[in-house]
């Protein structure tokens, strides 16, 4: 039957042109064929609806039905199985009817038995191979050789001929599980059975480069492994199998030569899809890029569909690594595809090398190239129905983001899977198997939420335990694979409530609140019970460290303490000596931390180095350290990543380890001592060159506000500068979504939505990011370029040139806190000193938090004042007198300081100085940085917005005074009432000058993205909004509470409103460090812009300095007066009764001294 011997050369070949003779119709069964061939198997299914021939057509057509089901459902790219989604099984099982006739009987059997098996067997070799499953691996294998003896009889050169493509099968299956006797013996049957048949011989040749390239995986691959899950370890042979890429290229050129000459055009494009590789694999890109063009364009010229959808697919990892976005068109043509004509299955394997590489990618912290691939992966999901793969996609783009700080997006992800899992454990019909998996979540969830140390998250997480606990009887408790569960459960929960307390005191001591924080430790020390490590670390945090260590020393002895916890442990307890044991035991057992982050393994060796004073090498590990990460960080391009990754206690204490080591360097250079634990001869140590790269070192960590701000300033106005605001707006609302996730599950533990739906929310959120992120790509590409040219982004600034920068008159006052260190920096023109104090962060915090209430409450304690000032002014007192400008640099808690009312000789700092704060100290060399407002351009001055009912916020009608008095002064009319809505203040904000809004502010501490002020209505400026203002304003003013505040990172950075305004081009802003008094804060702003106003070219911190101390010199009936002043001028109404929180202030005595909540709660940020 020649119809018969036609499709059998065309599926065992793959050539779809095969015998084609365009001078008379073909057949329907041929043509499905040659679909089958271009791996197009719904155009196969087409072309065969409607077959009714009897004479053996209606068998071969049913074969060739069960390969097209086989091929749509059950195929990846590199021609193994595919991950089967749900009701998949049951379509492939059933099977075509035993064909009588020789022919249609081989046909039968390559169809629908040969080549469905031969695809599960190379997924299940390649599984068992990587799970260790040798015994799955050898049934299998015997299985594919034993087809040989099931070929039919027939033709005894057709029978030979389809034996040598199954033994050629065997030895692919084998090569994949790594069984090399068996490759040979298999190839060496199929030689003997293809009697030099040159399409058997090109297919050897092909696998004999597989082998040689990509040993146990398949060159379409590209070392990636696609399932079940798709990672990014490599999916080739274990590390000690050599690969050859010269010995691979030699057979593929074979194959190739065999390929022409046939001719064979698919198979020459299965080659040159092979040949692109070897320059991918050895990094060569103008090389890849030509290599990957012809395979594309031999890959249609073949006609084949699937072989084009994977060269497009490669093409564009390509374009990805190269810097590049994908192209829409070719994602939308991939899809198109899938829908009309090619393989379900086959795309979906696609869908899995895009997250595959995306994990790569992240692996290596090539952030952007991951979100992009993530996003290619995610458009294509998006226009078919494969929920597996739209729920990996989902689901790997919340790790990426998880594993960059946002960590508690996916543990709130698996607080609604773990609430789902237990709701239908009360739900009729459930059964063990749902409350083990229930406890699995619930488990895991309590596990996540300890890392993050939440007790928001904790309390979500010990309710679903208690859920599962109060189940665990009646659904599992006869079912023995469950009884190890139910006791890991009790247990999870009986520890609950003490890790609850801890991580509550943990937060309130971080906050600031020693009393309340000790009073929880405290109870949670009572609940700990028999729980020594927990009991370790409450003593710690209680300062008890005498008991902790004793403790700690006990678990460690008895093995209770891994080395790996134990090294940090006994760094905190002042012990290096454990430390260094405990290391050395992790060095014996080759023990490796977290691969992702490289930089965290060698900053705790430098800080252990510095522990026992050898200073030289903490420096050199502490500096590689930081070089790593800042290689890594130079990839996050979003400024919301960056800043993240820069909160993590671990990254904050590489910095300033390294910092710390050059000091010591310093310190001993001036003391003449030489560095004892230096080797060999030492060098001459430059005491001012170590400490100045100590002081760069300080900054760099804080400075990530200051690479966005250069970028910014670079950009032209227009289109550039446009598309980089709306790219900073969408990252503040993205990075606002996820803050929001926790309110979501933590509000109402009884009622938490579904993981889909929150999912959807920050997904949103993704989309508006990935429109404006494709808009800076086109206006702004700068922004986005990572440095994989190995450029290394510019941080922080030098020392020398913050000095040069520095007026004569002026004094900058950096500091940095970190574990018991407190260092302070003092730098003018003529040099840098620094001084160092033993104090506890959180101590410190303390001490701030009790001195900042004292000042928002209105009960100014001096004693509170005078301790805090010794601290932190007592140092540099010599060089901060005779002064008359001040630049401040806080770090974390001091942000909350209002450094003017500190007393320096029992005189209030802003008596003596003029004092603007910095977020980092490279501003002070911002071009352009300190000039004063513009008098040639309009204001915008916005107050008492008309808020809805709703709202619970009381109107401020001091505001209303406060912004006619100022826009008689500057000659503008102000947006009042019903008319402050934010698309007016948006609308209005390009080309002012200044930028003036009076009204509530709402601060959100955990959640600083969402921190706002309140508009007319329901309206609101968030830090987004802020920031995606295209403002060209000098002087920003947000006279309203709380708008200098914001949530410190551990690095430093503070993200809040004043953040936001600086990024969005303001180049002064006034902000409050609390409640601002109604009356008070409209006298106090009308007094700033007198002065400002007084004199042509007067600086800003100037005036604001002017206002204060005229204000300070009021008593409470002058300050009365003085509003009843500017009321009777303006028309205006009485001043509220309560602060612009919206909270009404403590009733305040009527003192005669000044009271720093009147005349200091605004601060100047700029230079």
């Amino acid at each position: 039957m020649d119809m018969a011997h036609d499709v059998l050369r065309i599926l065992l070949t793959g050539e779809p042109g095969l015998g084609r003779d365009a001078t008379r119709p073909e057949h329907p069964l041929v043509a499905s064929a040659r679909s089958l061939a271009t791996g197009e198997p719904r155009r196969a299914l087409r072309r065969l609806a409607g077959v009714r021939e009897p004479g053996g057509v209606d068998d071969m057509a049913a074969a060739l039905r069960v390969a097209a089901h086989a091929l749509d459902l059950n195929w990846y790219p590199g021609d193994g199985g595919a991950v089967l989604a749900e009701g998949d099984a049951e379509r492939l099982a059933a099977g075509a009817p035993r064909a009588a006739a020789p022919e249609a009987a081989l046909v039968e059997f390559c169809a629908a038995r040969f080549l469905p098996r031969l695809l599960s067997a190379r997924g299940i070799v390649e599984n068992a191979r990587t799970s260790g499953d040798h015994w799955a691996i050898a049934h299998v294998l015997r299985d594919t050789e034993r087809q040989a003896n099931d070929v039919p009889e027939a033709d005894a050169a057709l029978v030979r001929w389809v034996r040598a493509h199954v033994h050629l099968a065997a030895a692919d299956v084998a090569r994949r599980a790594g069984r090399d006797a068996d490759v040979l013996a298999a190839l060496d049957r199929c030689r003997h059975d293809a009697h030099g048949d040159p399409w058997v011989l090109a297919r050897v040749y092909l696998l004999q480069g597989d082998a040689a390239l990509t040993p146990c995986s398949h060159p379409d691959l590209l070392g990636l492994r696609l399932g079940p899950v798709p990672t990014a370890q490599p999916g080739s042979a274990p590390e000690d199998i050599p690969v050859d890429p010269a010995m691979a290229r030699a057979h593929y050129e074979a194959a190739d030569a065999l390929y022409a000459r046939l001719p064979a055009p698919r198979g020459r494009a299965r080659v040159a899809l092979r040949l692109a590789h070897l320059p991918r694999t050895r990094g060569d890109g103008p090389a890849r890029a030509q290599a990957g063009k012809r395979a594309a364009a031999l890959a249609e010229q073949s006609g084949a569909g699937a072989l084009t959808a994977l060269a497009t697919t490669h093409r564009l990892l390509d374009r990805l690594a190269d810097g590049h976005d994908a192209d829409r068109r070719d994602l939308d043509e991939l899809a198109r595809w899938c829908r009309d004509d090619g393989s379900f299955s086959y795309l979906k394997g696609l869908v899995r090398l895009l997250l595959a590489r995306a994990a790569a990618w992240q692996r290596d912290g090539l952030t952007l190239a991951a979100l992009r691939c993530l996003r290619a992966a995610r458009f294509v999901t998006a226009r078919i129905t494969a929920p597996p793969e739209a729920d990996l996609t989902d689901r790997a783009y919340v790790d990426l983001v998880d594993r960059l700080n946002f960590r508690q997006a996916s543990t709130v992800l698996l607080a609604a899977d773990t609430a789902h899992a237990t709701t239908a454990l009360r739900e009729r019909g459930a059964d063990e198997r749902g409350w083990l998996r229930a406890a699995e979540l619930a488990l895991a969830l309590d596990r996540a939420v300890e890392a993050l140390a939440d007790p928001d998250l904790k309390g979500v997480a010990q309710a679903r335990l208690g859920e599962v606990a109060a189940t665990a009887e009646r659904l599992a408790g006869s079912w023995p694979p469950a009884r190890q569960a139910i006791d890991i459960v009790r247990e999870s929960l009986r520890r609950a409530p003490a890790q609850l307390l801890r991580h509550r005191g943990r937060q309130a001591l971080e906050a600031g609140f020693r009393d309340e924080a000790h009073a929880v430790l405290r109870a949670a020390l009572d609940r700990a019970g028999d729980d020594a490590l927990l009991r370790t670390v409450l003593l710690y945090e209680l300062g008890r460290r005498q008991q902790a260590h004793a403790l700690a020393s006990r678990l460690f002895r008895s093995g209770g303490l891994h080395p790996d916890h134990a090294v940090s442990l006994f760094l905190r307890l002042g012990d290096p000596h454990t430390a260094r044991h405990a290391l050395g035991v992790l060095d014996e057992t080759s023990w490796c931390g977290d691969p992702e982050r490289p930089w965290e393994d060698l900053a705790r060796r430098a800080e252990l180095a510095e522990a026992f004073g050898d200073h030289t090498t903490a420096a050199r590990v502490g500096e590689d350290a930081v070089a790593r990460f800042e290689r890594w960080s130079d990839q996050l391009v979003r400024d919301v990543l960056r800043t993240s990754m820069t909160d993590d206690v671990n990254v904050a204490a590489m910095y300033h380890i390294a910092a710390r080591a050059h000091l010591g360097r310093a310190d001993e250079a001036r003391l003449g001592r030489a560095d004892q634990h230096r080797e060999g001869p030492h060098d001459t140590v430059d005491p001012d060159a170590e400490r100045a790269l100590a002081f760069e070192l300080s900054d760099r960590c804080r400075g990530i506000a200051v690479d966005v701000l250069r970028a910014l300033d670079d950009l032209p106005q227009g289109p550039p500068l446009d598309a980089a605001r709306r790219w900073l707006r969408a990252g503040s609302a993205w990075a606002a979504a996820y803050e929001g996730l926790v309110d979501s599950v933590t509000g109402d533990v009884a009622h938490t939505p579904s993981s889909a739906r929150l999912r959807a929310t920050v997904l949103a959120a993704e989309d508006e990011l990935e429109a404006a992120e494709a808009h800076v790509a086109t206006h702004a590409p700068g922004l986005l370029r990572g440095r994989a040219d190995g450029e290394r982004r510019i941080r922080g600034t030098r020392l020398d040139a913050v000095r040069a920068a520095l007026p004569d008159d002026a004094l900058l006052l950096m500091y940095e806190t970190f574990d018991d260190d407190l260092v302070t920096w003092a730098v003018d023109r003529h040099g840098a000193r620094h001084a160092r104090r033993t104090v506890h962060h959180r101590d410190l915090a303390c001490a701030v938090r009790r001195f900042h209430s004292a000042c928002a409450s209105g009960h100014h304690d001096t004693a509170d004042a005078g301790a805090l000032a010794r601290l932190l002014l007592g140092p540099v007192a010599d060089a901060v007198r005779g002064r008359r400008r001040l630049y401040v640099v806080p770090h974390r808690a001091l942000t909350l300081v209002p450094f003017a009312v500190l007393p320096l000789d029992d005189v209030p700092l802003g008596e003596r100085c003029v004092i603007s704060q910095l977020p980092s100290a490279s501003l002070i060399t911002r071009p352009g940085g300190g000039r004063p407002p513009r008098r040639d351009a309009p204001a915008l001055l916005v107050g008492d917005p008309a808020y809805a009912p709703g709202r619970g916020l009381a109107r401020l009608p001091g505001t209303a005074t406060e912004v006619r008095a100022i826009a008689r002064l500057l000659g503008t009319e102000p947006l009042l009432g019903d008319a402050a809505t934010a698309a007016a203040v948006t609308a209005s904000a390009p080309g002012r000058a200044v930028l003036h809004l009076a009204t509530h502010g709402v601060l959100h501490e955990r959640g600083p993205h969402r921190s706002h002020v309140a508009l007319a209505g329901h309206d609101r400026l968030t830090v987004g909004d802020v920031t995606g203002l295209d403002l060209t304003a000098d002087l920003v003013v947000l006279s309203a509470c709380h708008t200098g505040r914001g949530t410190a990172t551990a690095g430093g950075d503070v993200i809040g409103l004043v953040r936001a305004a600086v990024a969005a081009g303001a180049r002064h802003a006034v902000v409050s460090l609390w409640p601002v008094d109604d009356a008070s804060g409209a006298v106090l702003m009308t007094y700033f812009y007198e002065a400002l106003l007084a004199r042509p070219g007067t600086p800003v911190a100037d005036a604001l300095t002017t206002a204060q101390r005229r204000l300070r010199a009021l008593d409470a009936d002058g300050r009365a007066t003085a509003y009843e002043r500017l009321r009777e001028t303006t028309g205006g109404a009485a001043a509220a009764a309560c602060a612009r929180d919206g909270r009404p202030p403590t009733a305040l005595t009527r003192h005669t001294s000044p009271l720093p909540y009147h005349w200091a709660p605004f601060i100047h940020i700029g230079v």
